[in-house]
């Protein structure tokens, strides 16, 4: 599984998204201290430290009082939804008595709530769209998908190849999951063609009908 485009381990995709969130944390108040007794460095460094080792509910805690402190601040919605399903992977979200650990409607609003304040943002996009694939709500994370599509081609500035090519082979597995790999299955050929898209698009054709083209060629 990956997670905001990242492959690896929990705490090693989370290390990647430490570095990768810290230049957002500007989007806060400008002074150093940011309201919550913390400056931008020891957020990150606090996070990153309980993520890399594992404590993903630690790093829930310091991402939550980040949104308390900051709430129109992504990167502490973003950190709070990351850290929630790493502890969901890494650890599985049913206690003894068979209810969930972490609400993924949370996770999943969270999530939802870093994209809308940061909607020209690829990473938060693509991190929204996969934690709905792992969540098995495939028609939304289809939704999200196209909205990180339609950013790619509406700015020369944001590629988003990768995470269109990522969202490609998540979203094969998640269709052939469902539909036992029966790719003849209603389900199979409403999304299979679309992850077909996400992957030509991630491989760099403009569309694909060109991609079509390209393959009609002699």
């Amino acid at each position: 599984m990956t997670t905001g485009g990242w492959s690896g381990t929990p705490s090693t995709r989370g290390a990647f998204y430490i570095s990768a969130a810290a230049p957002f944390l500007t989007t806060g108040p400008s002074s150093q201290n940011r309201g919550d007794g913390m400056s931008d460095e020891d957020l990150v460094t606090r996070a990153a430290q309980h993520i890399t080792q594992g404590d993903f509910m630690g790093a829930m805690g310091i991402f939550e009082s980040h949104v308390e402190a900051n709430p129109d601040d992504p990167a502490g919605y973003h950190g709070w939804a990351e850290s929630a399903l790493f502890e969901i992977q890494q650890n599985g979200n049913i206690d003894d008595n068979g209810n969930d650990r972490i609400n993924e409607g949370q996770v999943a609003a969270y999530f939802r709530k870093a994209s809308s304040l940061a909607p020209d943002n690829a990473e938060f996009l693509a991190a929204h769209a996969n934690a709905l694939l792992e969540f098995d709500r495939i028609p939304m994370a289809v939704r999200e998908f196209q909205k990180l599509r339609d950013l790619g081609a509406s700015s020369d500035e944001v590629d988003v190849s990768f995470h269109l090519y990522e969202a490609a082979r998540m979203l094969i597995d998640a269709v052939d999951l469902k539909t036992d790999f029966d790719r003849s299955h209603a389900f199979a050929r409403q999304y299979v063609p679309v992850a077909i898209e996400f992957a030509l698009l991630g491989l760099g054709f403009p569309s694909a009908e060109e991609a079509t083209e390209y393959l009609a060629e002699d």
